[in-house]
């Protein structure tokens, strides 16, 4: 990461990701609250299902490709074979700074590949997992971040120590999304801190690896500049805020716009929770065969009713015509004068 490329990289990995974590978290939430799924209940995920496919874990096989890429290019790359004057022959060995980064990224496909095993539900893994590796990757990097500055300037010191600030806010709410799932707060502090943890990672490289050789783009350590990058960093978190707001509120105007019908909102759902076409069949036929049970029942209520109104008009028969023959015989039993 000691370049600017070096730094935009993986800030564009965590930007990308907070984007869609933000839209799929609009969409999930906006079905949730809709007025036909009242009795649904809110709960956060990690990872976030594609609409195209949603019973494979695109997003965590596409994090493990990326992580396998970066993996792969720091080994390449810190893999060095200087001479050593001391041996007086070539030496092998590994840049430690590439280590660090190995062992940042292979943290979050750790964390990648608990994702992927607890969306098989084949294995019967402790409840929450999912949050715990994360958390730990996030520390993982945040540890490593912060004993990564020894010997550098006041200027690179400040810029990494406001992303270790990040990082540590990533782990807090990560652990406020494991504590309380059914938060979308939680939910929402986790994607904006990532997402600050991206753009500042692009702008660390900025500030650090300038791509122009002018002194405009040169940062001297002062207490101006110094209040600048803080003040920078701070308008980031507030920007990425305001972002969010706008990426919820026009995700939500477009949905409420196409599923005016709530029918065909019940229909689409279907879809968007991977139903196929034979299970919205079944369904359908599960129905009709409910309601026309139900009809059954009330045909066989009413007949018995009618059933019920017969009998009780024969009684009422019955004992018309037993009063009818008692006033009979009492006219009979009396003597003619």
């Amino acid at each position: 990461m000691g370049t600017l490329m070096g730094h935009i990289l993986p800030g564009a990995f965590f930007i990308i990701f907070a984007i869609w974590w933000g839209f799929a978290l609009a969409v999930k939430y906006f079905h949730v609250r809709h007025p036909t799924k009242k009795t649904l209940k809110f709960r956060s995920s990690t990872t976030f299902s594609c609409f195209c496919c949603p019973n494979i874990p695109f997003e965590s096989y596409l994090k493990l490709a990326f992580i396998s890429i970066g993996i792969l290019g720091e080994a390449i790359t810190g893999l060095k074979h200087p001479y050593d004057d001391t041996l007086q022959k070539r030496q092998w060995r590994f840049v430690e700074v590439n280590a660090q980064h190995i062992t940042m990224f292979f943290s979050f496909g750790f964390a990648s590949f608990f994702e992927i095993l607890v969306h098989s539900q084949r294995y019967d893994l402790p409840e929450g997992i999912e949050y715990v590796t994360n958390i730990l990757a996030y520390a993982i990097e945040g540890f490593l971040f912060k004993f990564h500055l020894h010997g550098r300037d006041e200027i690179d010191i400040h810029v990494h120590t406001l992303l270790v600030y990040a990082i540590s806010l990533c782990v807090l709410a990560g652990i406020w999304e494991y504590c309380r799932p059914n938060q979308i707060l939680a939910t929402y502090a986790r994607i904006a801190f990532t997402f600050l943890q991206g753009t500042w990672f692009c702008e660390a490289g900025f500030i650090l690896y300038p791509p122009y050789d002018s002194p405009n783009w040169k940062w001297v350590a002062s207490h101006s500049q110094i209040l600048i990058i803080t003040l920078t960093f701070i308008w980031h978190l507030l920007l990425i805020l305001i972002f969010l707001l706008l990426q919820t509120t026009v995700v939500w105007c477009i949905l409420k716009r196409r599923y005016k019908n709530n029918l065909n909102y019940n229909y689409q759902l279907l879809h968007m929770n991977g139903a196929d076409e034979t299970n919205i069949n079944s369904s359908n036929n599960n129905n009709n065969h409910i309601l026309k049970s139900f009809m059954s029942l009330n045909n066989n209520d009413k007949t018995a009713i009618n059933i019920g109104s017969s009998i009780n008009d024969l009684h009422h028969y019955d004992s018309d015509d037993n009063e009818s023959q008692l006033e009979f015989e009492q006219s009979s039993s009396v003597p003619k004068p």
